[in-house]
């Protein structure tokens, strides 16, 4: 006695429209969920990695210190003719360059004792500035805003601390009133207040940061920790909330910490000293 058993109008094997089309729906749906934590996780490695650099900054201060004898490198200095390296001719970054003063600042000092090479290019603030990319490895410039155009500097330090507060202020042009602290000073670290930041992320927008100003891709002074800038929102010389909504910064006793409040807080008591600070100005 035979059997007939009726066969499959589908193909082995093969899939519906309708199934493809269920299993493209879901897929999409998890990568939608998915998505926001991917990149909440991104932005995380990244201010963890924000954060770690600042600690090698430290290290580096820490190194610097032991040599000076606590003493700060300065947050602006002119290096010696002498020192700096000759351009090529056919250099497409030193032409203009070569005849303009060079300012250099904190950060080519950091380099030096991090990389023990000392920096000689003939231009302002190099190694900040990521001008010779294959040697500094954007090693000042954060990874949560990159490196496009020309780089301000991801990372400035605080002049009110890293001066010394009121230590070396400038007044009319000559140093030792009490207007601004002078970039050319390094305070000693142990006499600047323990909660007062020395380096923190800096605004990569920041109009200082484009070769017009005389401190340019160096520090943030009194006043300017939440400086809005010339178009009132985003360009000013200020700490950056980019991680998150809050800053990452390397304080007094070299720890790192990340904090969504104190800028807005340097802004008005510029010297954490109590006392509110309502003539500073950018």
């Amino acid at each position: 006695m035979h059997r007939s058993f009726q066969r499959s109008t589908r193909g082995h094997g093969g899939f519906t429209l309708i199934e493809l089309l269920v299993v493209i729906s879901i897929i999409s749906l998890l990568i939608s969920i998915l998505m926001p934590s991917l990149s909440r996780a991104r932005g995380q490695a990244k201010s963890v990695h924000c954060l770690a650099r600042l600690k090698e900054f430290g290290n580096a201060l820490a190194a610097y210190d032991n040599m000076t004898g606590g003493a700060l490198p300065p947050a602006q200095w002119t290096p010696a003719e002498s020192n700096l390296e000759t351009p090529a001719p056919d250099d497409p970054i030193n032409p203009h360059d070569a005849k303009r003063p060079v300012t250099y600042g904190w950060s080519e000092i950091l380099f030096a004792y991090v990389y023990g090479e000392e920096v000689r290019l003939r231009q302002s603030y190099p190694a900040q500035r990521n001008l010779d990319g294959r040697r500094f490895q954007k090693y000042f410039l954060c990874q949560a805003v990159g490196d496009e155009g020309v780089s301000s500097g991801h990372y400035r330090v605080y002049l009110p601390a890293w001066s010394g507060g009121s230590n070396g202020l400038e007044k009319d042009g000559r140093w030792g009133d009490t207007t601004r602290a002078n970039p050319l000073h390094g305070a000693a670290r142990e006499s600047i207040r323990v909660r007062l930041p020395l380096i923190g992320d800096a605004n990569e927008l920041s109009e200082r940061g484009d070769g017009l100003g005389v401190d340019d891709c160096s520090y943030i002074d009194a006043g300017e920790a939440n400086y809005a800038g010339s178009d009132g929102r985003r360009n000013g010389n200020r700490f950056s909330d980019r991680h998150y909504g809050g800053t990452n910064y390397l304080f007094q006793d070299l720890h790192g910490a990340w904090d969504t409040k104190l800028r807005e807080e340097l802004s008005r008591d510029y010297d954490l000293n109590g006392v509110i600070d309502i003539d500073v100005r950018p």
